[in-house]
């Protein structure tokens, strides 16, 4: 589920299942090489691993075969000590990530601030296309007589009238423009493997786009994150029932 923060940035549910918390911000346009490599610099020092993959494209011809090879630029991946946190910087955009035990937006954002500024400076303020913020769910739930009810724990559902329910296995995906704020949101659910012993579990997936008139400065971007941010919430909040809540209340 969703780490909701209330206005003061605390976390108001004291275990919120999370599997990922990410922030993508796409460039309009590929970065260079030495840019690149000096922007990884700059942020190297704030994490404790940095690995480099290197990127290959390869050409084919008509018949299918490889014709020829050119390289890319790298892909730098800083992560700390413990692997919750990363970012992932490459040339055509830089992302980060917060993996579970989530700790609140504030931390998050603190962080992806102090950061993007870094970057955006070393690269001279690249063109952005797309800022998307996603958080990655897995509620677990209980069984009843070997089977998990879904439809009690999530209130946005396939209408099937009860007539396949109680449901084994689902997956759906919605797409909604919210042209007030011109954001757009990717929500999907779907039941995944549990990680817990004797529970079932399914995901509560959004993402929040922001596509059309994509703020280009730092300030602009971190302002527009917490329009995201609160749509985010609210699709969360009307998503899932009170007893979900109940389990990580």
């Amino acid at each position: 589920m969703v780490g909701m923060t209330n206005e003061s940035g605390t976390q108001p549910y004291a275990h919120p299942p999370i599997v990922e918390a990410i922030l993508e911000v796409r460039f309009a346009s590929e970065v260079n090489e030495a840019k690149l490599r000096k922007a990884h610099d700059f942020i190297e020092k704030r994490y404790s691993d940095s690995k480099t993959e290197l990127q290959v494209e390869a050409k084919m011809d008509f018949a299918g075969r490889t014709a020829a090879f050119a390289d890319r630029p790298p892909v730098y991946r800083l992560t700390s000590l413990d692997q919750t946190d990363a970012c992932v910087l490459g040339n055509k955009s830089v992302a980060w990530v917060r993996r579970a035990p989530y700790e609140g937006w504030t931390p998050f954002c603190q962080r992806v601030a102090e950061e993007l500024i870094i970057i955006f400076k070393a690269l001279g303020g690249p063109g952005v296309n797309r800022i998307g913020l996603r958080y990655v769910n897995r509620i677990d739930v209980p069984y009843v007589d070997h089977i998990a009810h879904y439809e009690d724990y999530l209130n946005f559902k396939i209408n099937h009238t009860g007539l396949l329910e109680p449901t084994l296995i689902y997956q759906w995906l919605v797409v909604k423009e919210f042209p007030d704020t011109k954001l757009k949101a990717i929500v999907q659910s779907a039941v995944v493997e549990p990680e817990i012993p004797s529970l079932a579990a399914f995901s509560f997936d959004i993402d929040i786009a922001c596509e059309v008139e994509v703020p280009q400065k730092a300030d602009d971007i971190l302002l527009k994150l917490e329009a995201m941010r609160t749509l985010k919430n609210t699709i969360f909040e009307a998503g899932i029932t009170d007893r979900a809540r109940e389990l990580y209340a």
